[in-house]
């Protein structure tokens, strides 16, 4: 008979009531009850389930092989001396191998626009490249405005990969700038590809706008086509009391969305907390304004300027206003999610894993592109390292900078290895590292911490209901029913 141990990827944290346990790199979070942590322990040193449970003489044999089982089933035990990063080599080798295929894909960022018509002085794109390339396109005016041609060529040629690759569903994203600026291409999107049936796949849509120049057309036209509105409400204190922030007032914003609200759309909100907006960063109005304009969720972007996370005490702040506005969503039925939260997500099981979903909290892991105006392929909006042209779209996927971005989906910077979220962070964005490293394959500790310490306080105070529970002391004639 084998002997079992305890795995060494097991993490623990305690509880009040019990004990919630998860493998590092496959999740499986579990809440153990004091006796089924007990026998876990027992695996400690290796040894067999028969020496364990003679042992145990008060729990049912049968009962007791069974719990075990269970354990061994979701990575918290293994055989003694395997290898249990045999799994993710295995996937990382059959990667290797087939990401030029494009069978990860399975969004496309289509940027619409340069232009926009807010000036805010936090906005990413003026702070996160750190490439010439990238700048200059940012204000070429030839790469201002997304042609029909080039979104049509973007959305035929993913469509055809994704077909090829067994892949019937392609998120496409709308983007900016601000996207709404070239709403006629937009809508020419839309009408031309609807829900994408023609082309034998399912398109979903999203777009992330400022908000403040939504007509009713518009809302109209998102609602035909099942389009998810995200609008960019950062902080409606700031929008409202800072007209040098942001050029158009938050008047105009509210004003968009109740016109999304009186057209029954779908509604999401984006907040960034960053050093700007952190002061005036207020979790009660945020919710409110969600409940109000019947928002989906609200989601939480941390900044992506590494230099926010330096100062301890600003870090704590962050993260205090990140816990309360979680737990007042949480109160209010809004749902309040980001990449720090997709990390818990990931753990528990609520969402498909690592392993199958093919990146971990960032799709630019191999998972995305976004194409530009005139149609340069970046990985992401946020990235500096242009891969390609959308016409020569084979080139690009067999290119070594796509395959940078492809293959960080398993392998962190070697520092993470032993990471207690090791196998769910995708760390910091990538451009943000591009930006401050001018490489990938690297991590910003102060944000590791932010993402840890949030990860443990979603765990600490999960709900029974919301976890997998495996009681053991129970009395034997409930345990055998």
């Amino acid at each position: 008979m084998n002997k079992l141990q305890t795995s060494r990827y097991l993490q623990t944290i305690k509880r009040k009531n019990d004990y919630a346990v998860y493998h590092s790199l496959f999740g499986n979070l579990s809440l153990l009850d004091a006796e089924g942590y007990k026998l876990l322990q027992s695996f400690n040193r290796p040894l067999t389930s028969s020496e364990v449970i003679s042992t145990i003489p008060k729990y049912d044999p049968v009962l007791l092989i069974h719990y075990i089982n269970n354990l061994l089933s979701r990575g918290f035990l293994t055989t003694e001396g395997a290898d249990e990063y045999a799994l993710i080599e295995k996937d990382y080798q059959y990667r290797k191998k087939k990401f030029h295929s494009g069978y990860l894909l399975r969004a496309l960022q289509l940027v619409m626009t340069n232009k926009c018509n807010f000036n805010c002085d936090y906005c990413f794109v003026k702070t996160i490249y750190n490439s010439k390339e990238r700048s200059i396109l940012q204000y070429r005016a030839t790469n201002m405005n997304m042609s029909f041609e080039i979104a049509k060529a973007a959305i035929e040629k993913l469509i055809k990969i994704s077909l090829k690759n067994g892949n019937q569903e392609l998120y496409i994203e709308f983007f900016g700038g601000e996207p709404l600026l070239n709403w006629k291409v937009i809508k020419q999107v839309l009408d031309t590809f609807r829900n994408g049936k023609t082309h034998d796949v399912t398109l979903q849509y999203s777009i992330t706008t400022n908000g403040s120049i939504i007509t009713a057309e518009m809302a109209e036209v998102f609602k035909k086509h099942g389009v998810t509105v995200t609008v960019s409400v950062d902080s409606f204190a700031l929008n409202e009391k800072s007209q040098s922030t942001c050029a158009k007032g938050n008047g105009r914003v509210e004003q968009g969305l109740k016109i999304l609200k009186e057209k029954n759309n779908w509604v999401t909100f984006n907040s960034v907390i960053s050093k700007e907006t952190l002061d005036s960063f207020d979790e009660s109005i945020l919710i409110e304004k969600a409940q109000h304009y019947n928002a989906a969720m609200v989601g939480i972007i941390l900044d992506l300027d590494l230099a926010f996370y330096k100062n301890a005490a600003v870090m704590e702040t962050a993260l205090q206003k990140l816990w309360k506005t979680y737990r007042l969503g949480q109160q209010e039925g809004i749902p309040v999610v980001g990449y720090w939260h997709q990390i818990f997500q990931h753990i528990t099981g609520k969402q498909a894993t690592r392993l199958s979903s093919g990146y971990k909290t960032c799709p630019a892991a191999g998972c995305k592109l976004s194409i530009e105006p005139e149609g340069h392929v970046f990985i992401c909006k946020c990235c500096s390292t242009r891969i390609g042209h959308i016409n020569d779209i084979e080139k690009t996927l067999h290119s070594p900078l796509y395959k940078m971005y492809a293959m960080q989906a398993y392998r962190n910077a070697p520092e993470c290895a032993g990471c207690e979220i090791e196998g769910f962070c995708s760390g910091v964005c990538m451009g943000a590292l591009e930006r401050k490293y001018n490489k990938i394959d690297t991590i910003e500790n102060n944000i590791c911490t932010i993402y840890k310490k949030i990860t443990r306080k979603l765990i600490e105070n999960i709900n029974v209901h919301e976890a997998v529970t495996l009681p053991l002391a129970q009395p034997v004639e409930k345990q055998l029913l």
